[in-house]
């Protein structure tokens, strides 16, 4: 499967926000110029911003910044201003080499030419946030994001449209394919879809859980794992019709109900990130989870796993960790407190990532890129 990892950041009766939304929130700006308004209404996707501040990266590190910004249109009587860009951007993906596609809030979908970096913004068929993008082939992707959103694609990302969905009202948060026409869809108070004809339509499951759910992954048509809200983390054998909780050892944290927020497996490999720098990793298929520390415990939203260098974490505060094998960890770009790296994709020899403030990192070097 190709896909990108995205997080999301919201809390109750929304999907889990970044950690520069909750700084601002806490009353600490920073440098970084962004602003989130919250209401017990509307959640995080209703957002005021400043400025969206010109960032850098030294090319040491290997990446190059790009940072899209949408034309603004002059408002006219029939139609007025759009809101200020915001540029919180929550998954990216790669359906073919050399074409990155990245989504986030304000349905912004981004198309990028990688060797030049040019960008594309594609027209939405919804105006919702838009929080996980996922390929199943080099043509056909989908995306989910708030309202019950599904979008697809038959076209590698040129070009989408809504998919009818069974939730109307609560957010999506996660997507994943074990196979060509098997999907899972995961969200709001434990929200869970499936599809068996490849996403042309999609039914509802018993929940699981009232928790949100932020992440789900299955191995296989019918072994999987959800994971969310308040430690919530459990495993079906069945195709999600009975799920059971994972026992795991989960150490007293700052926060005493962390969420989980990522989920990323391959063969009997599964690993589950969440916050507070929280990480375990199974090695046979799950029946059993050890923990990874991590140098700095900050919250965690995405992985992925770059060939045979070992597993990729995505994370708030400008998280980017490389685990090997045997768990050692090394960063793999300087410290950047004013950024949170909410999605990423891994490829044989690359790293891609998304996140804010309008924040896409892609390879440096592209003569050695590979999809």
């Amino acid at each position: 499967m190709y896909s990108g990892q995205a997080p999301s950041i919201r809390r109750f009766s929304f999907p889990p926000f970044p950690s520069v939304c909750r700084r601002v929130l806490n009353g600490a700006f920073g440098v970084l110029a962004i602003a989130c308004a919250v209401t017990a209404v509307t959640g995080c996707s209703e957002k005021t911003a400043g400025p969206i501040p010109h960032l850098s990266m030294p090319p040491s590190t290997g990446f190059r910044l790009i940072q899209p910004t949408p034309t603004v249109v002059p408002a006219t009587s029939q139609s007025p201003q759009a809101p200020p860009y915001i540029g919180t951007l929550y998954t990216i993906a790669v359906p073919h080499p050399g074409t990155v596609l990245v989504a986030g809030a304000q349905s912004t979908i981004w198309r990028i030419q990688e060797k030049t970096g040019s960008w594309t913004k594609i027209p939405s068929p919804v105006s919702d946030d838009l929080y996980k993008m996922v390929f199943v082939d080099p043509e056909k992707g989908f995306i989910v994001g708030d309202d019950g959103v599904i979008l697809s694609t038959a076209d590698g990302g040129k070009s989408w449209i809504r998919v009818a969905s069974p939730i109307q009202n609560g957010f999506l948060q996660d997507i994943d394919f074990p196979d060509a026409r098997t999907g899972y869809i995961v969200g709001e108070k434990g929200s869970l879809l499936t599809t068996h004809d490849g996403g042309r339509t999609w039914k509802a499951l018993p929940s699981p859980t009232g928790q949100n759910l932020y992440a789900v992954y299955f191995r296989d048509a019918l072994h999987g794992w959800v994971a969310g809200w308040g430690r919530t983390f459990l495993e079906t054998r069945d195709g999600g019709r009975t799920f059971s909780p994972v026992p795991l050892s989960i150490p007293r944290v700052t926060r005493q109900d962390p969420s989980f927020n990522a989920l990323w497996g391959q063969g009997e490999r599964v690993v589950l990130a969440g916050d507070h720098g929280l990480l375990y990793r199974s090695s046979d298929g799950g029946r059993s989870f050890a923990r990874i520390a991590l140098p700095a415990e900050r919250d965690l939203y995405g992985i992925c796993e770059e060939g045979q260098a070992g597993l990729v974490v995505a994370g708030g505060e400008g998280t980017l960790f490389m685990v090997g094998e045997s768990g050692s960890v090394r960063s793999l770009i300087p410290p950047a407190p004013v950024a949170d790296f909410l999605g990423v994709s891994c490829g044989s020899t690359h790293v891609r990532v998304a996140g804010v403030p309008d924040i896409i990192l892609l390879p440096l070097d592209q003569a050695k890129v590979q999809p």
